[in-house]
C-alpha cells in the first residue's frame, strides 16, 4: 500500500518542514544554509532532503520577504524578517492543535498494533469534527475498520456492525460514519470474509461471523496498518516536539 505524503494528508509538506524550521532556527540569531542543514539532519531523522533544497528555501523565503541575508566572509547567512516572525506564529496555530489531536489517535492505534511503550490514556474526548478530515486522509480508515471487525470477530462467536463502531470510539475517541462502516460490512462479505443474517424480518441488525480466510487477512491487515502509524505518527511527535519548543 502506497504511503499518503504529508501533502496530500494534512497540507504539510516537506518544504513547509524546512520553511519552518528556517524561520524558527533564524528567529533568535543569523545562520548559513549548511549550517542549519545540519541541525535540521539532526532533528527530523527520516526526513531525505539535501543541502541544495534546503538552501534553495532559504532563497525562496528571501525572496517573499521572509528571510534577509548578509554576507560574512564567504559564506551567506539568514535571519528571519518581521513578516516572517508574523508567518511563523501563523504555522503554530494552524498545526500545532490538528497536530495534537491526530498524534493522540495515533498513539493508541500504535499501543493496539505493537504494545510497545507505555499505554496511553483512555480518550477524555471525541477527535474533533474539523480534524477528521486529515485524520482520515492520512491513515486508511478501510484498514481500522477491517482491523477491528476482524478481531472482534476472533473473539466473539457473533457481532454486529455497531459494535465495531462502539469498540472503535472507545478505544480510540474517533470511528468513521456508519453508513461507510456498512459499506465495509458488506465488502467484507462480498469477498467470502464475514458471513451475515438477519435475525428477523425488521432487518435492524445484521448479524455477522468471521471466517478462516478473515483470520489470515488479519495478520495482513495489521502489518499493513502498523506500518502506515509507526511512519507517520513518528513524524508527527518530531513535529510536536519542535512546535513546543518554539512556544518555550
Amino acid at each position: 500500500m502506497k504511503e499518503k505524503t504529508f501533502q496530500d494528508a494534512v497540507g504539510f509538506s516537506v518544504k513547509d518542514t524546512i520553511a519552518l524550521f528556517w524561520l524558527h532556527e533564524t528567529s533568535t540569531q543569523p545562520f548559513y544554509a549548511a549550517e542549519l542543514y545540519e541541525q535540521f539532519v539532526d532533528q527530523f531523522p527520516g526526513r531525505k532532503v539535501g543541502y541544495e533544497y534546503v538552501a534553495r528555501v532559504a532563497k525562496q523565503l528571501e525572496g517573499e520577504g521572509a528571510l534577509s541575508s548578509f554576507t560574512k566572509g564567504r559564506k551567506v547567512y539568514y535571519e528571519a524578517t518581521t513578516l516572517g516572525k508574523e508567518r511563523l506564529l501563523r504555522y503554530q496555530q494552524i498545526y500545532y492543535e490538528r497536530f495534537h489531536e491526530i498524534v493522540l489517535i495515533l498513539d493508541r492505534f500504535y499501543y493496539e498494533l505493537t504494545k510497545n511503550g507505555e499505554k496511553p490514556p483512555k480518550p477524555d474526548h471525541p477527535l474533533p469534527e474539523e480534524f477528521r478530515a486529515y485524520f482520515s486522509k492520512l491513515i486508511s480508515v478501510k484498514d481500522i475498520v477491517r482491523y477491528v471487525t476482524f478481531k472482534l470477530a476472533q473473539t466473539r462467536s457473533s457481532f454486529s456492525m455497531a459494535d465495531v463502531a462502539k469498540q472503535i470510539e472507545d478505544l480510540f475517541g474517533w470511528g468513521p460514519s456508519n453508513s461507510y462502516l456498512y459499506t465495509v460490512s458488506w465488502e467484507l462479505e462480498e469477498k467470502g470474509y464475514l458471513i451475515g443474517s438477519w435475525p428477523d424480518e425488521k432487518r435492524t441488525r445484521r448479524v455477522l461471523r468471521g471466517t478462516d480466510e478473515s483470520n489470515e487477512f488479519f495478520e495482513v491487515i495489521a502489518r499493513d496498518l502498523t506500518n502506515q502509524i509507526r511512519t507517520n505518527r513518528r513524524f508527527l511527535h518530531y513535529m510536536l516536539q519542535f512546535f513546543q519548543k518554539k512556544k518555550e
